[in-house]
């Protein structure tokens, strides 16, 4: 299976920690041990700032009508990123699968929508994806009968969770933490791509609550987030599974797309799995956590650098879900 273009988009609305603490929005000390392990700086937002000021985004609805971005539109920018790169165009698309947390409407799927937008109709539908959206395309493609897999299949991820953050004092953990964006990936079976999946596997991992809640507004749930230790075992388990030895495995990794939401912690996965220094690419420093999205961010900002035979391992861990593939540049 390969993967032909991969593209991303976020708003440009920027929202510093400097704009939240004019807001009154400063995280407790145990928010800051969370945040830290998060390790974003800066997020992007689809809800312009004077609205934020004036509103604190208290009701979920009313900002719809001032946003600068939507789920859909960001998917479209994202997907003509990944189409214009993959060479193709939405005429030639046979199958669009989409996941987002924070769908302005559930019928039509915003697989339909983006469809619809890119002015194509075609088999669409969503997936119910979370943080591990990228491992569940990945995966979920590469099980499929190639000969049943449209010659190029459109996967997107999108969240405007901006809309959903409370902008208060109490909701200071997801103002910092949550940020919008959207990822898309251009896959086919039978065209060569830059990158190939050569390994894949997604699996359930116990009984593990979900990172992030939407309702009204979206809050991350403490018991959702994994400790520093469990994330290094299900990274370490990933790496032995992909591969033969995880230690060699580890050093011929050039990229290593980790689970977006421990950003912060990348630096000690590194040195604990033997990885050279930079190599796990974060999503989520400046533009802010995603979910799903992130990680297509991450790979997206790695289009331009890869090199025939560069190695890069996509890793998830969280959501009640453990896996991980290998993508190989192609000669």
């Amino acid at each position: 299976m390969f993967i032909l273009g991969i593209g991303a988009a976020h708003p440009d609305v920027d929202i510093t920690d400097e704009v939240l603490s004019s807001l009154g929005i400063h995280p407790t000390e145990h928010d800051a041990d969370a945040l830290a392990r998060f390790g974003v700086r800066s997020r992007r937002a689809s809800l312009p700032l004077e609205y934020i000021k004036n509103t604190k985004n208290s009701e979920v609805l009313d900002g719809r009508p001032v946003a600068v971005a939507t789920p859909t539109t960001l998917a479209v920018t994202a997907a003509r990123q990944a189409l214009e790169r993959a060479g193709i165009t939405p005429e030639q698309l046979g199958l669009i699968i989409a996941d987002t947390a924070t769908p302005y409407q559930t019928c039509p799927s915003e697989a339909q929508r983006v469809g619809g937008a890119l002015g194509i109709k075609i088999p669409a539908y969503d997936v119910v994806a979370g943080s591990s959206s990228l491992a569940l395309f990945f995966n979920m493609l590469c099980s499929w009968k190639p000969e049943r897999v449209p010659d190029y299949v459109l996967c997107i991820s999108t969240n405007t969770f901006s809309q959903h953050v409370a902008y208060r004092g109490e909701s200071a953990l997801a103002a910092h933490l949550y940020g919008d964006a959207a990822s898309a990936v251009v896959i086919s079976p039978r065209h060569v791509g830059r990158l190939e999946i050569t390994q894949s596997f997604l699996e359930g991992a116990s009984n593990r609550s979900a990172s992030s809640l939407v309702e009204r507004h979206v809050s991350c749930p403490t018991e959702g987030i994994l400790s520093r230790s469990e994330v290094l075992d299900v990274l370490t388990r990933t790496l032995g599974r992909l591969v033969p030895s995880s230690s060699l495995g580890a050093k011929s990794l050039r990229y290593v797309v980790g689970p977006q939401l421990y950003a912060g912690e990348f630096g000690e996965y590194e040195k604990e799995l033997g990885l050279s220094g930079g190599a796990m690419v974060s999503g989520t420093r400046d533009v802010g956590y995603a979910l799903g999205a992130s990680s297509g961010v991450a790979l997206s900002s790695l289009w331009d650098s890869v090199r025939a035979g560069d190695a890069i391992a996509v890793l998830h861990a969280g959501d009640g879900a453990w896996g991980g593939s290998v993508v190989v540049a192609s000669e």
